[in-house]
């Protein structure tokens, strides 16, 4: 099987003839990789990224909600950009009015974008502070017309029918985080439990906008797209961070609206949380969800036996392979160990791509991760 044959077919739950596999890490890790291989330029990852990923080996690289990072796609944006003391946050985010400052990691020269400082709706004392369609107009800022890749001059029609490439979508699509960006997370979960018509302003002006950006951006691909990929952090180590209830009024019919417009367009829906979501997971995949990620499993009940069981014939997994404590502190013979428990459990049947969990920690052992992918191809 091709690369792509074999994650489209995990997808679907079909037999494999090995188990799919995806990259993801930070910038200084990806470089240490780079550098251990030999890459002249070990920080041009675009230029590099089908090398490298021969020589990991693994199938594809993924951003923290696609499977394939390279080949992902959103509008073109033409409006303003950020202004000093906010930055680019290397997404979408600044785009619509959420700011971000540089904050570095102690320890590492990594430099990232704190993303959700100076709530622009903080001040909000009653929904008649906020102004009716203040997110709808930033539609305008982008241009549909021309779908562009952040990494790569490449048109998506021109991806489309690789091997080695799998067309992504999902831009801005972040219903719960885009609500606490824009409001302050601690404020927002306080409309959300005591303030019900504030968060139908809030809530109400971000479905609108998500529904809206996303019919704009599929009707755009014209078909050339095979995934689409978002997340929602609405979970923490322990469980949600609201109430199932509340899940179900303000977020799950705009999932499922978000989830038929791309099943209707022919793409497969990959949802990522992270945390202990047993309370909602549920809810997506009878809500149409085609693959969960991030599936990790340091948190509360989320153990491999336990997802495998309780969800294993209903959606496909993205991850397994813990970046909080198992890639981190564990040796290269128990990672091994962990793989060979997905083996077990998943088998070839489909419904497993395996990764790690989200974008590997600077201080997870180079040697962990590359028994990680040769454990991966063993039968």
């Amino acid at each position: 099987m091709t690369k792509k044959q074999r994650l489209l077919a995990a997808i679907r739950h079909k037999p494999v003839d090995r188990l799919p596999t995806t990259f993801r890490a930070n910038k200084y890790l990806a470089e240490l990789l780079m550098r251990r291989f030999g890459f002249e330029d070990p920080k041009d990852f675009a230029r590099n990224q089908k090398s490298f990923l021969d020589r990991l080996p693994a199938d594809f690289w993924s951003s923290g909600t696609k499977p394939d990072r390279f080949s992902t796609f959103s509008p073109r944006y033409t409006g303003p950009p950020p202004q000093p003391p906010y930055i680019d946050d290397g997404t979408s985010f600044h785009k619509i009015g959420i700011h971000s400052r540089p904050a570095r990691m102690p320890g590492y020269d990594i430099e990232y974008p704190l993303v959700g400082v100076d709530p622009p709706l903080a001040a909000a004392r009653s929904p008649a502070d906020i102004r009716p369609g203040f997110l709808l107009d930033r539609l305008e800022l982008f241009d549909f017309h021309h779908l562009v890749n952040p990494y790569r001059e490449v048109q998506p029609e021109k991806l489309r029918d690789s091997e080695e490439d799998l067309v992504n979508l999902g831009t801005l699509s972040s219903l719960f985080m885009i609500c606490s960006y824009l409001r302050g997370m601690e404020a927002f979960l306080m409309d959300l439990c005591s303030d019900r018509k504030m968060a139908e302003r809030i809530t109400g002006a971000v479905v609108d906008f998500v529904l809206e950006f996303n019919r704009r951006e599929l009707a755009a691909m014209k078909g050339q797209a095979a995934y689409y990929g978002t997340w929602d952090d609405v979970a923490g180590q322990e469980g949600l961070l609201f109430s199932p209830a509340l899940f179900r009024r303000y977020f799950l019919p705009a999932y499922r609206k978000l989830i038929d417009n791309v099943h209707a367009h022919g793409l497969f829906f990959g949802w990522h949380c992270c945390g202990a979501v047993h309370e909602v997971l549920p809810l997506m995949i009878e809500a149409g969800i085609d693959v969960f990620d991030v599936a990790q499993t340091s948190a509360r009940d989320m153990g491999l036996e336990n997802l495998h069981r309780l969800y294993g014939r209903d959606v496909c997994l993205h991850g397994t392979m813990d970046v909080q404590k198992d890639l981190v502190q564990k040796s290269p013979q128990d990672i091994r160990a962990v793989v060979r428990r997905v083996k077990e459990l998943w088998g070839l049947a489909g419904g497993i791509i395996l990764a790690p969990t989200h974008e590997t920690l600077p201080d997870t052992p180079v040697e962990n991760l590359l028994a990680l992918y040769d454990e991966a191809l063993k039968p």
